[in-house]
């Protein structure tokens, strides 16, 4: 049993990596056309295989790393649930505007006369 042990990892190793490579799409194959990895894939034992999950696995990081936007500053974002302004807007849909008070609206301010000569200077 021992001596088929390599064989056997081998072959698993070489039907996952045949499959992924399958799998990928055309734009997302690194380096090498989806052809060649497959041939190396299938005629070189062990190597192959490991090559393309190792090859695969860092241009999907690399990938993932150029399309995921840059996150804000620690001191920027919120720090809890009720210090972000956009969760507390949220929450207004809750209430039961029975029991809820409104704000009290703005006192009107008294208008300040303006002089009705439209010309300053003359008389």
């Amino acid at each position: 049993m021992v001596r088929f042990l390599p064989f056997l990892i081998s072959l698993v190793l070489s039907v996952y990596a045949l499959f992924s490579c399958i799998q990928t799409r055309d734009e997302d194959v690194p380096y090498l056309p989806k052809l060649v990895w497959i041939v190396l894939i299938v005629f070189v034992p062990f190597v192959g295989p490991i090559v393309w999950l190792l090859m695969s696995r860092t241009e999907a990081v690399r990938r993932e790393r150029a399309a995921v936007p840059k996150a804000k500053r620690p001191t920027e974002r919120p720090v809890a649930p009720d210090d972000d302004p956009d969760f507390l807007r949220s929450l207004d849909r809750y209430r039961d505007p029975r029991t809820t008070m409104k704000p009290p609206e703005p006192e009107p301010q008294d208008k300040i006369p303006e002089d009705d000569d439209p010309e300053p200077g003359k008389p």
